[in-house]
């Protein structure tokens, strides 16, 4: 069995691969405090509780976009799987041809999510991961990341919005019934829904102009709420960044 891990800035995903076969998956909170022995403890109460024997995992892979945990959940593995893990960083084998000014600045889970849509949907795609950050990549026909575009996410934009607003109340994200908020909190609902999904459909129409039409993959935790508001075709996609860590371990063992 393969472990994959995505350790983001808002959640951290774990993944259980049987070959290609997605077996379970979880997850918790990112928490910048927390210690190996506490990860670790917490990871084996997880997949005790889906039933799966530590000792069966064979491999494991993480993207991070949070570099001060990679020590930490390094030293985890290590201590409680007794594997060392694999990284993906700029010099991992993706089958990508990453085009950026200066490589080593790609996110591990942009790259991740761009081997996984290319893998499944062919090229040239628009892959959007909707979490902390929005974020928007291109690969061209010939398999190349060109870049793209890095927006706040949801919860992101509209926490700040409101710390910085005193009169502005705190609003759970939340569909409004009309588009024209009639209080504050709907008001602010119909921005993180409405506006996020115009924002979004109009970032699609304007790379799709520049580049040519394209399939769009969708994938993070906050596209959900989005989903049923694009006016843009998409695919979603929920486990996208797992698969894609499972195809990149496979091509580099």
């Amino acid at each position: 069995m393969l472990l994959c891990i995505d350790i983001g800035n808002t959640n951290i995903v774990f993944g259980i691969y049987d070959q290609e076969k997605l077996l379970d998956s979880f997850r918790i909170e990112t928490n910048y405090q927390k210690t190996v022995d506490e990860y670790g403890i917490r990871f084996l109460e997880m997949i005790k509780f889906k039933e799966i024997d530590k000792s069966d995992i064979t491999g494991v892979i993480i993207a991070s976009v949070v570099p001060q945990l990679d020590g930490v959940f390094e030293k985890m593995i290590l201590k409680y799987i007794k594997i060392a893990p694999i990284f993906v960083n700029s010099g991992i084998k993706t089958g990508i041809n990453v085009k950026l000014d200066n490589p080593k600045q790609l996110g591990a889970d942009i790259l991740v999510g761009a081997v996984a849509a290319t893998k499944k949907y062919g090229a040239p795609v628009i892959v959007i991961d909707m979490g902390t950050a929005i974020t928007f990549a291109y690969v061209t026909s010939k398999k190349e990341l060109l870049g793209g575009i890095i927006i706040p996410g949801i919860k992101t934009s509209y926490s700040s919005l409101i710390q910085k607003a005193s009169r502005l109340e705190e609003a759970n994200i939340g569909i409004p019934k009309n588009i024209i908020g009639r209080d504050t909190v709907s008001a602010i609902q119909s921005g993180m829904i409405y506006g996020t999904s115009s924002l979004i459909d109009g970032i699609i129409r304007k790379i799709k102009k520049e580049k040519g039409d394209c399939q769009v993959i969708i994938t993070g935790g906050e596209a959900r709420y989005v989903l049923d508001f694009l006016e843009e075709k998409v695919i979603n996609e929920d486990d996208l960044i797992l698969d894609g860590l499972n195809y990149i371990y496979n091509k580099n063992i």
